[in-house]
């Protein structure tokens, strides 16, 4: 039993399910009927969530939007503990976006008049005393809901909602339609989303804590959801919120051991997860909005270049529209030659830019061609653009000429680089030779610490650099070791007192390199820095770091960036975790 009658004083649960229709454009959902008897049983049962049965409300098939709204505010005013508020059914989406929540007498065609706007029960959700609210909702376009509640914060992680307290797991992303079983199948199943949430938490998470939160059980939801092709979740929510023991861990009953402690666990490697084409696509499209919004011409023309970049590899038509949409003639330049060859590099004349398209180029043949790739990225006079592409060159080989991947990873003449490139490999490698692994690490890791941080900025920052490098190739096999790292980087950061910009800008990468496995530890170090110049970049980095696990998480924290070249570049490199490989 996850709680007890003490702890769940003042609490109060309301589910609702609408399952009828009066107008036939919305068919009938037999499913949600199943899906509310579901969510009370569980919420019911003492084994489980350990709800006492008076403080469950349910609510079916309603048929006016305002007797809806007035029940729910009427039991939120008087909860003091816990609010769970569910909801299955019907969600459609207004002219202007915005999420409505559907009744039996809802028209499709007038979603504001006769439906439940989101934002009324997001109203109903700040307003009420209760110290904890959690949000459920299954239907269509669910992740709108977020995206409301994220709407009301402070630029930063979108998930950082206005309302302190409030968690929100929805069936979908804000774009998306949910699903439910053919219609054959509805008598006796659930809706997909409530079916695999009712699955997981009667089986429980082996090897999990005792009493499973939503920051539990959201990443194994989220896995068998993309493992059946279904809709893909979303959440958000605040720090405690997190810790809420939602249930009791069936699978860690079942073997007798009580579970394995989260609180034992300092750092934790993540699971990759890619988005799909679809929403790639949709990043993409979003970010070429946005920097065609740019006023200042040098930012706009390097937001689209990053654009047509991304589409290079999969939509060369639109890459090469993008790249003539530049005005700059010297960035179309640039645009196009990484989306095509480096053929026309010969008449540029600046040679950082030479150097920048050749790097870039270099990048993208290392899966393709790396014979090719290492003579490019030798051809480099710039040193920085050289160690930057030989450090490609070499982490792409590590899978086919691991001997070779080390050579060219020890070529490289810039102590912060070759950092870089041994701790590259040594990531691919930690798999198929281990012991190399090890080794290659422990060299880049005294290379980095032998990196002069007594007095000049410059070095410290490289030194930084350098330690987050190693701490990213240690997250996975030695999270504790890795965590220490991450803290020195933090610590020779915080030294850096005469120059408050490059201070920030420190603590950027260090905020990046948590954001993988520290997510909320990197968002609150992120809103620390107060520079005007490194802010607008720290939560990008933290976007792109979060998309190759939690790509969800990463768009929100795109969409809340307010600089619109940031969040520009942001889209993009979420995007490019969906469109590799395809």
């Amino acid at each position: 039993m996850t709680t007890d009658a003490g702890a769940l004083a003042g609490s109060r649960a309301v589910l609702i399910g609408v399952s009828a229709y009066e107008h036939a454009e919305f068919p009938p959902i037999r499913a949600a009927r199943n899906s509310l008897q579901a969510m009370q049983s569980l919420l019911a049962d003492p084994a489980l969530c350990g709800w006492p049965p008076e403080l469950i409300t349910e609510i079916a098939n309603p048929i006016s939007a305002a007797d809806l709204a007035d029940r729910i505010t009427d039991r939120a005013q008087s909860t003091t503990g816990v609010l769970l508020l569910y909801y299955v059914g019907q969600g459609v989406l207004s002219t202007g976006a915005e999420l409505y929540l559907t009744v039996t007498s809802t028209r499709p065609d007038r979603p504001k008049i006769s439906g439940l706007p989101w934002d009324t029960v997001a109203d109903v959700l700040r307003n009420c005393p209760a110290r904890v609210r959690l949000v459920i909702l299954d239907c269509c376009f669910a992740g709108q809901a977020i995206q409301t509640l994220a709407a009301d914060g402070a630029p930063g992680f979108a998930d950082m909602a206005h309302v302190e307290g409030v968690y929100t797991l929805a069936a979908t992303t804000r774009n998306r339609t949910a699903h439910v079983p053919p219609a054959h199948q509805q008598d006796t199943a659930c809706t997909s989303f409530t079916g695999q949430l009712r699955d997981l938490i009667r089986s429980g998470i082996p090897g999990g804590p005792s009493q499973l939160t939503f920051g539990d059980i959201y990443p194994v939801l989220r896995q068998r959801l993309r493992a059946r092709g279904l809709p893909i979740p979303s959440q958000c929510g605040t720090d405690t919120v997190f810790q809420f023991p939602f249930t009791a861990n069936a699978a860690a009953h079942l073997l007798g051991d009580g579970g394995t402690s989260a609180s034992a666990v300092t750092l934790t490697a993540p699971t990759p997860v890619r988005i799909d084409r679809y929403q790639a696509i949709h990043l993409l499209d979003d970010a070429e909005r946005a920097a065609h919004s740019i006023t200042s011409e040098r930012s706009r023309v390097s937001a689209l270049a990053d654009v047509a970049t991304a589409l290079a590899t999969t939509d060369p038509v639109r890459a090469e529209r993008v790249a003539q949409s530049i005005t700059s003639d010297r960035s179309r330049a640039s645009a196009l030659t990484t989306s095509a060859s480096a053929a026309a590099l010969d008449p540029w004349e600046s040679n950082a830019a030479k150097a920048s398209a050749l790097a870039d180029v270099a990048t993208a043949l290392t899966a393709t061609d790396p014979d090719r790739a290492e003579r490019v990225a030798k051809s480099i006079t710039d040193m920085w653009y050289k160690a930057s592409a030989l450090t490609a060159v070499a982490t792409a080989l590590t899978a086919t000429d691991p001997d070779r991947a080390e050579r060219v990873a020890r070529s490289i003449t810039s102590d912060r680089s070759r950092v870089s490139a041994l701790a590259g490999v040594a990531t691919a490698l930690a798999v198929t030779d281990p012991d190399r692994a090890t080794r290659l690490i422990a060299e880049a890791e005294c290379i980095a610490r032998s990196i002069t941080s007594r007095r000049w900025t410059a070095d410290k920052r490289l030194r930084i650099g350098a330690l987050l490098d190693v701490a990213r190739a240690l997250a996975a096999s030695d999270p504790d070791r890795a965590a220490r790292l991450i803290a020195d980087a933090e610590g020779i950061a915080e030294s850096i007192v005469h120059s408050l910009s490059s201070r920030d800008w420190a603590l950027a990468d260090v905020a990046t390199a948590l954001a993988a496995s520290d997510p909320d530890r990197a968002e609150r170090l992120a809103r620390s820095i107060t520079s005007d110049r490194s802010m607008p970049w720290v939560l990008p980095g933290i976007a792109r770091t979060l998309a190759a696990t939690d790509p969800d998480r990463a768009e929100r924290v795109a969409q809340s960036i307010t600089n619109k070249e940031s969040q520009a570049s942001a889209l993009v490199s979420i995007a490019k975790i969906g469109l590799h490989g395809l």
